[in-house]
């Protein structure tokens, strides 16, 4: 059975030959994560245990991989859309005071006074720093993602205390 909090690591786009190796868009900026022997669960019906045989190519954002389960064009086209993932115990320990994106989102963003700001949405890697998406109420709004605005990360609260610009939260501002 797969994991029960699986992490994507990649998705499966499209056929690449006839011996059974796929297109993937990674998920995952993971040093060597995709190398030969590198074991990925498969989810979807019937979810499955893959194995890296051969790493091919560099596409842009992703590679060609052909797994030791699969043999034909046939299996590869049936994986097509399906995503690779592992297990959340299987993910590399960050240093202190970083997240992966996905811990962040869902959580609530709050002042250092108190006042609610939003949910955070989405993430946005925009190569300086990434960049906060939030929904406030049906607005989007958007916080750098830094020591000086994330104040605090309370995982297991649910929560993020930010220092937003000043007139960051005036409604003339939007």
């Amino acid at each position: 059975m797969p994991p029960e909090s699986p992490v994507l690591v990649a998705r499966i786009l499209k056929p690449h030959g006839l011996s059974g190796a796929v297109r993937v868009e990674l998920l995952s900026d993971v040093a060597g994560r995709f190398g030969v022997g590198a074991i990925f669960w498969l989810l979807g019906e019937p979810p499955a245990r893959v194995t890296v045989a051969e790493v091919r190519g560099d596409p842009p954002g992703g590679v060609y991989l052909r797994f030791e389960e699969w043999s034909s064009v046939d299996e590869a086209v049936a994986a097509r859309g399906r995503y690779l993932a592992i297990a959340e115990a299987e993910r590399p320990t960050l240093p202190e005071g970083s997240y992966y994106h996905d811990q962040l989102k869902g959580l609530i963003a709050w002042t250092e006074g108190g006042e609610r700001v939003g949910v955070v949405r989405d993430l946005w890697s925009t190569g300086p720093h990434d960049v906060l998406v939030l929904d406030a109420d049906g607005a989007e709004r958007l916080l750098a993602a830094v020591k000086s605005v994330v104040v605090e990360v309370d995982l297991a609260g649910g929560r993020i205390i930010v220092r937003p610009p000043n007139g960051w939260l005036d409604d003339d501002a939007l």
